[in-house]
């Protein structure tokens, strides 16, 4: 016997099979983000796991022992819940006020071969120009990928911009980087 529960939105459906149970969770896709299914009953819930894109929608499938949702307290089964676990974030409509972005971070340093190789290996930045003359060049953070401007690291900031975080870098008219102490007069 298969049983259907109501989400909103989306559908969880329950078929036992033996001292096994059969569900299925379907959320209309894509959504806002990562989703965990969570299975209910009276006396608690079972995280499912996440729910993946497939056929125009989100869905989980698993099989669990009557036994698991039992101790559980989802034995019987009264419903079930996608729950937003990870937010996606929006692509910012474009840099930051007072910043533009540019693929040749590398010609910033003409006099300093080192950096400008670093540069040309980070890829595309951000720049932005102070009165002053400092200037200024952000690669965005990601853990997973090389550190940006690796000959340069210890003068490193990681700062939001724009709803994101980027590693940032300030340098003198010359090119010369410069000590955050050094930068903070603009």
């Amino acid at each position: 016997m298969e049983q259907t529960f109501s989400m909103a939105p989306g559908v969880l459906r329950c078929r036992q099979a033996g001292d096994r149970v059969e569900l299925v969770m379907e959320r209309p896709g894509p959504g806002e983000g990562l989703y965990r299914g969570y299975v209910q009953g009276a006396g608690g819930e079972l995280d499912l796991g996440t729910l993946l894109p497939e056929g125009g929608c989100l869905r989980l499938r698993r099989t669990v022992p009557v036994e698991s949702l039992r101790r559980r307290g989802c034995w019987p089964v009264t419903g079930g819940r996608a729950g937003l676990s990870f937010p996606f974030a929006k692509a910012p409509a474009g840099p930051p006020r007072g910043w533009r972005e540019t693929c040749r971070g590398a010609d910033r340093f003409p006099r300093d071969p080192v950096l400008a190789q670093g540069a040309r290996e980070a890829g595309r930045a951000l720049e932005c120009q102070r009165g002053d003359g400092i200037f200024c060049l952000a690669w965005p953070w990601d853990s997973g990928r090389p550190f940006p401007l690796a000959p340069a690291f210890c003068l490193a900031q990681v700062k939001g911009l724009g709803g994101r975080r980027y590693v940032v870098y300030h340098f003198s008219p010359e090119g010369r980087p410069l000590l955050p102490e050094e930068a903070a007069g603009g």
